[in-house]
């Protein structure tokens, strides 16, 4: 069960007596978390462990004798961690049996090499639920739910700049959106004017600099990337978004060109429309050829940082402005 599907769940109170949370969205787990507690109980004893302070036995008495009056909601963080020794063999049936409590163990969030989970198979399907990172569409959705939740309608510039520059961090992206309505506190609509009155220089740069690409404005991209640089940016990471742009303009320019609609490349890419849209106007700058050897120098470029002792800013500049002076 993915984040989605477990959010449906708890909509339709459909609930597991115990859960697995799986996965590296750390931040979505917790927030799902705070979900889960809200609805499985009114009211609940709360116990919390460590899976590396804890074994099998600490927890046995919570499954095997539960309150007979209230009801109890144990979390374990760090399930990972739980010894693989001496697992009960009769823990999947206590599971089972479990009415007036909740079991939720946490597992690999933020692991670099997630860990095995011996015990997972003794969850039930419906209890496990993976948070895995979005998809560019999932994270878009997402975005618009969190205003929405607030009361708040966004339009599809904002989202996109917002899912472009905190993709990478969930975390920092609510921050965010809560620093924006508390702001925007008497606007209902949030606009990217709205943002630009909050942004800081570097926000400001990494929306103008990805704009400007996309529009094949080439001074105003290097006036963009100046400002990167001026704020800390690392050139890898400006060049991974130069990728990434135009990995998308390649894939989108191939599925044009095959006669499909906006509407047919948006499901194929899982894009929101305001992105297709964008990159359909783009097509109307660049040939297919001009993308394709700038994606070339954009690769050639990327090698160069990785196994020469160059500097990687001036090696950035020389990417665009050779880019620049092709087309």
């Amino acid at each position: 069960m993915n984040y989605w599907e477990f959010r449906h769940s708890l909509k339709e109170k459909k609930f597991s007596p115990v859960y697995l949370f799986i996965g590296e969205e750390k931040f979505l787990m917790e927030e799902a978390l705070l979900e889960l507690k809200k609805v499985r109980f009114k009211e609940f004893n709360y116990v919390a462990f460590f899976g590396d302070e804890i074994n099998w036995n600490d927890l046995l008495p919570y499954l095997e004798s539960p309150p007979l009056l209230g009801n109890q909601f144990i979390v374990v963080r760090h399930a990972q961690d739980l010894k693989d020794q001496n697992i009960p063999k009769k823990l999947e049936i206590l599971f089972r049996r479990m009415t007036n409590t909740c079991l939720v163990f946490m597992a690999n969030a933020e692991e670099e090499k997630p860990k095995k989970i011996s015990f997972s198979k003794m969850i039930p399907p419906e209890g496990v639920v993976e948070f895995t990172k979005f998809r560019t569409d999932a994270l878009r959705k997402w975005i618009k739910e969190k205003f929405q939740e607030k009361g708040k309608n966004i339009d599809d510039e904002s989202i996109y700049f917002l899912s472009s520059y905190y993709s990478e961090n969930i975390g920092l992206l609510i921050q965010e959106i809560e620093k924006v309505c508390i702001f925007a506190i008497d606007k209902k609509d949030i606009t990217i004017d709205v943002f630009k009155g909050l942004l800081s220089p570097v926000e400001i740069a990494f929306y103008t600099f990805l704009d400007a690409i996309l529009r094949r404005d080439f001074y105003l991209a290097l006036s963009g990337i100046d400002t990167l640089f001026n704020e800390g940016t690392y050139p890898q990471v400006i060049l991974e978004i130069l990728i990434r742009q135009m990995r998308q303009l390649l894939r989108a320019n191939a599925l044009f060109k095959d006669g499909y609609s906006s509407e047919e490349i948006r499901e194929k890419l899982g894009l929101h429309p305001f992105v297709v849209k964008k990159l359909l106007d783009a097509l109307t700058k660049y040939s297919a050829a001009e993308i394709f050897e700038i994606y070339l120098l954009l690769r050639q470029t990327d090698l160069e940082f990785k196994t020469t002792a160059k500097d990687p800013r001036v090696l950035l500049e020389k990417v665009l402005l050779k880019i620049g002076a092709k087309i």
